[in-house]
């Protein structure tokens, strides 16, 4: 088992930043790896959401169905896999900080497949794509353009 945490204080209120985590449709333009989210279960988001992350990593296209199984609005979403080329539990807590969020997220998983066997560089990878996607978020809720 493989993880790391990504630590991000983001100048822009914890609803905001919530909200823009929860935004599925505007995912692709902060996260570089992501093409599409989809939601695949209906109604509101909440524990026992469904989506499915579609994109590309080290040059293969992969499909990763997960589901919340916490979500506590404006605090913290752990979102895990249930299939796909990862086995991944993404667990991100945010915190009001003086003059804004910081955002927590401890990433745990597993490669399978193609990825497992290059895992090592699979994770150190993985880590800096999540790195430059919480960048991204970043600088695009601070510029007020997401």
């Amino acid at each position: 088992m493989n993880e790391f945490e990504i630590t991000t204080v983001i100048n822009r209120p914890v609803e905001e930043v919530f909200a823009a985590l929860i935004d599925f449709d505007k995912t692709p333009r902060w996260n570089p790896g992501v093409a599409e989210v989809r939601q695949t279960s209906d109604g509101p988001i909440g524990v026992g959401t469904t989506t499915v992350w579609i994109g590309h990593f080290l040059g293969r296209r992969y499909e990763s169905p997960s589901e919340f199984t916490e979500y506590v609005p404006n605090q913290k979403i752990v979102d895990k896999t249930t299939s796909g080329p990862f086995q991944l539990d993404v667990e991100t807590t945010l915190d009001a900080v003086d003059g804004g969020t910081r955002l927590t997220a401890h990433f745990q998983g597993e490669s399978r497949g193609f990825f497992k066997l290059a895992e090592p560089v699979v994770v150190r990878l993985a880590k800096k794509q999540f790195e430059t996607a919480y960048e991204n978020l970043k600088e695009l809720l601070e510029a007020d353009a997401l």
